[in-house]
Order: C-alpha cells, then structure tokens, then sequence
C-alpha cells in the first residue's frame, strides 16, 4: 500500500494546533477572567498567588473578628452609659432622701427605689451580646453577678473569671477589648455595687448621716466608672481604627493579586482576533496549495 508523503502537510497541523490552542486559552481567559488557571499557565507566579491568597483570608478572618467585637464592644460602652446614668439617679434620690425634713417613711421609700437601680447596675454587669456576657472575661457563658441582699454589696459575688482575650490587628499585635464587671462595678475602694447598697442600708435604717457619707464614696464610684467607660470608648476607637486598616489592606492584596493572576482582557482580545485571521488564513492558503502524491509522478 502506497501512502502519501507530505511533510508539509504534518507542519500545517501543527501550526494549525498551536492556533487553535491559542484561540482556545485566549477564549478561557476572557470567559472567567483569569490568565492562571492552573499552575502549569505560569509556574512563574504560582507561588505569589498561594501566598496572597493566604494573606487575603487571614485578613478577611481578622476583619470578621474585629466584626464581632465591635458589636460587643458598642453593647459594653453602651451599657456603662445606662450605669453612669444610673448612679446619676442614686445621687439624686440618695441627696434628696438625706434632707433632715424627710421621715423613716420617705426613706425606706427611697430605699425600695435605690434596691431598683442596684437591680439596674446588676443588669448592665450582666449585659450579653451575642450570647456572650461581655464583662465574664473568659468565661463568658455565666452571668458575672445576682441580686443578692444578705452580702455587703447586694450582689452575688463575681462568677466570671479575668479578661484575657484580644483581637488581632491587621497591621501586626493585637490589643485588649474588654474589662471585666468586677473591674468595673466592685473594683476595691470604688465598688459600685458597695456604695449603692451602703445608701439603701442607711436609708432602711433612716440614718442620714449614713446616707451623706455614702454620697462621698459614690463620686469616687462614679469617677471609676467613667474610667470604664472611657477606656471602652478607647478600644471603640481601636477596632474602628483596626477594621478601616483591613478594608485598605484587603484592597491592596486584591489588586495584588489581580495583577498577577487576571488576564488583560483587551490585549487578550486583541490576541484572539489575530490568532483567529491567522487560522482564516492559513486555511485559505492550504486550500491553494496543490495537492500531490506519488502517483502523481507514475506513468
């Protein structure tokens, strides 16, 4: 059997499929976008898309994380705000009961009001956001405190445990996001929850002189909680600082990897309207190329 020898014909195959192979990549990027598909589009760059990736979800991670916090941070700050205003009420009804022309029965009137916003403080030590106490610390499953007022202060003593938890900054570290309630409402020297009580005892024991020195130890309570609440107005400021950091760094990772793994469309286009003539052309010029075999030469 006599087969046709054309060595021609094997070279308009394969650059016919080298076209076509262009074509087809060139196709695939402007379908999805990409100009690396697959390692093998360009070693060169693998390396740097792995790493960027890597670095875009931690971020994406950390950005989540300072999410988070920040509703529990905005429902701490808040809550310290309703104690503030709180005590700013026990001042009032404490100076007003210590009057000398109030009687035993006005004051143990005050005291079932005073027991009333002690019940309030109690509810702000035990806010939870996120079925999470945010002032338990750690062990944030467990309400910090309870009504209790057999005990020096009217409460339950501390169920949480210390603070030690902290959110990762984007830009490197981490910093602190919360105290715990009893830093903050039975702190020693400056407790709250003590000073409050001590006015409603004074008052169910219509002793005025005990209410007034109750009312010296309640500024230095007040001033410790507006302590509290300006350091949560600091981490406020913290996260919202931490959280514009991770939208820019975000930015800049995707463009960064856009740079390295995105095809350039138009150029891409431009590639496959040429590659495309050239395949119109190469066919065309086949089709005028003779066509000749070995019997063409026999007699």
């Amino acid at each position: 059997m006599i087969q046709n020898i054309s060595p021609s014909a094997d070279a308009f195959l394969a650059a016919i499929n080298q076209i076509e192979a262009k074509i087809a990549r060139a196709q695939g990027e402007i379908g999805n976008g990409l100009r690396v598909n697959k390692p093998s589009d360009d070693p060169s760059v693998v390396s740097d898309i792995l790493q960027i990736n890597s670095t875009l979800a931690r971020n994406t991670q950390i950005g989540q994380n300072l999410t988070n916090v920040k509703a529990e941070v905005n429902g701490g700050e808040a809550a310290l705000s309703s104690a503030v205003s709180t005590l700013d009420n026990v001042a009032t009804l404490a100076s007003q009961a210590a009057n000398f022309n109030r009687t035993a029965a006005d004051r143990a009137e005050a005291a079932v009001q005073i027991q009333d916003q002690l019940q309030n403080l109690i509810g702000d030590a035990n806010t939870s956001v996120g079925n999470r106490y945010v002032f338990s610390g750690d062990t944030d499953q467990t309400a910090p405190y309870a009504l209790d007022l057999t005990t020096t202060n009217g409460t339950t003593t501390y169920a949480g445990t210390a603070a030690t938890r902290q959110v990762e900054d984007p830009r490197g570290g981490s910093f602190a996001v919360s105290q715990t309630a009893q830093q903050i409402f039975d702190a020693p020297g400056a407790s709250v929850f003590a000073v409050v009580n001590a006015i409603r005892v004074a008052l169910l024991a219509n002793d005025p002189t005990g209410v007034t020195t109750a009312l010296a130890s309640l500024r230095i309570a007040q001033d410790s909680l507006n302590g509290s609440l300006a350091y949560y107005g600091g981490v406020q400021n913290q996260v919202a600082d931490a959280t514009e950091a991770t939208s820019t760094i975000g930015l800049q990772l995707t463009a960064n990897l856009s740079a390295v793994r995105d095809a350039d469309v138009v150029s891409v286009a431009s590639d496959l309207t040429t590659a495309q003539l050239q395949l119109q052309a190469a066919f065309s010029a086949r089709a005028k190329f003779p066509a000749t075999s070995l019997f063409n030469f026999l007699g």
